[in-house]
């Protein structure tokens, strides 16, 4: 009996097994509906495009030099204006160094002027007298030394000589007051009252600069200077801002040129801005821009005159967009990217007029996948 009872409960369990295998249900197949994603599109149509680089650069005077003395001398005057951020007009007089030395040299240059004048005038009169002797008791051709004509020219020689002599002691003389050659500010100062300075360029006394014009060096790759070459005549104007300053006011300038050398330690070139009056004070901008200001700058370039203007966040990938066909089905489509920022892309070829560009996120594309226009 023991041995029986294992053997009736295996024969019981494989005859529900049997059973349950003879009668199993039929599984039924139920086709899988993907939801159709909805999507908004933006509809293409050509425009005229004005091309932009944008770049930036640190504002520095066009002119800036040092100022030396070309006399040696003692500083005997200083102008309130001879300090570091000072402003000086054209034909200021900035140092003024003792001028009794020049002075004395002039007095002795016009001495000396005075004699060779004399000297001139008597040995034309002895030239004059010579000439009237000969004629009266000499025979033939008188000599030029018996005419005194040599005497007659060292005089003049001489007071050629000393004229140019008085006008060097008169232009050292002028030299003692140091004026400037343009409107404009100082830098830097290198010497003050009661110093002794030397007629040394290599130790010049200040380091000033113009405040008429500015020019900012601007670096752009060759691809961004490809947008700026243009063959009409119309000057480029460039907009500039303070860097990291908030609502910064703008300044309008112009490109000065483009540099033809490319570095080769950057691989850039440079567009050189030149802005007018940069430095002063205008009601437009009672804060003017200063030297070493560093400034944000946005450089018109070429016009499109057919291009299309996309949504950054429409690009697929480096350079494609989702197109909607007539049968609201998704296609890829590879375009031609002229310019492209944080904002916007601008196409200049892979699209027509019409073509309907999704704009909203897709989850899992496939090509040609049907989808829902919910938005033109």
């Amino acid at each position: 009996m023991k041995v029986l009872l294992p053997i009736l409960i295996l024969l019981a369990a494989g005859g529900a097994t049997a059973l349950l295998v003879v009668f199993k249900p039929e599984a039924t197949e139920v086709a899988v509906e993907r939801p159709i994603a909805s999507v908004k599109v933006l509809t293409m149509q050509p425009e005229s495009v004005q091309l932009t680089v944008r770049s930036q650069g640190t504002v520095l005077p066009r002119t800036e030099s040092d100022l030396s003395a070309e006399v040696s001398g003692r500083i005997i005057e200083v102008a309130d204006a001879f300090r570091a951020g000072g402003s000086f007009r054209k034909g200021d007089v900035l140092l003024k160094i003792d001028p009794a030395d020049y002075e004395a040299a002039v007095a002795a240059s016009r001495a000396d002027l005075a004699n060779a004048e004399l000297a001139l005038a008597q040995e034309a009169a002895l030239a004059e007298q010579a000439a009237a002797d000969w004629a009266a008791l000499g025979q033939g051709e008188a000599s030029d030394l018996t005419l005194r004509k040599p005497q007659l020219a060292q005089a003049k020689a001489a007071i050629e000589s000393a004229r140019a002599n008085l006008k060097r002691a008169e232009r050292d003389l002028a030299r003692t007051e140091l004026t400037t050659l343009f409107d404009g500010r100082v830098l830097r100062t290198a010497a003050d009252l009661g110093q002794y300075v030397s007629a040394a360029p290599a130790t010049p006394v200040a380091r000033i600069f113009a405040t008429d014009r500015a020019e900012i060096r601007l670096p752009v790759t060759a691809r961004e200077a490809e947008r700026l070459d243009t063959n009409d005549r119309d000057p480029r104007s460039i907009t500039l801002e303070k860097a990291n300053t908030p609502n910064s006011p703008t300044w309008t300038a112009r490109v000065a040129r483009i540099e033809a050398t490319i570095d080769p330690d950057t691989r850039l070139l440079y567009v050189v801005a030149a802005l007018d009056t940069p430095f002063e004070p205008t009601p437009e901008h009672p804060e003017p821009l200063r030297r070493g200001q560093f400034v944000t700058a946005e450089i018109e370039g070429r016009v499109l005159s057919e291009a299309y203007v996309l949504p950054r966040y429409a690009l697929r990938g480096s350079n494609s967009v989702y197109v909607v066909s007539e049968a609201n089905t998704l296609e890829t489509r590879a375009v031609v990217i002229a310019q492209s920022d944080a904002e916007q892309v601008i196409v200049t070829n892979g699209l027509t007029p019409g073509d309907r560009i999704a704009l909203s996120p897709i989850a899992y594309y496939v090509e040609n996948m049907p989808v829902e226009v919910i938005e033109e």
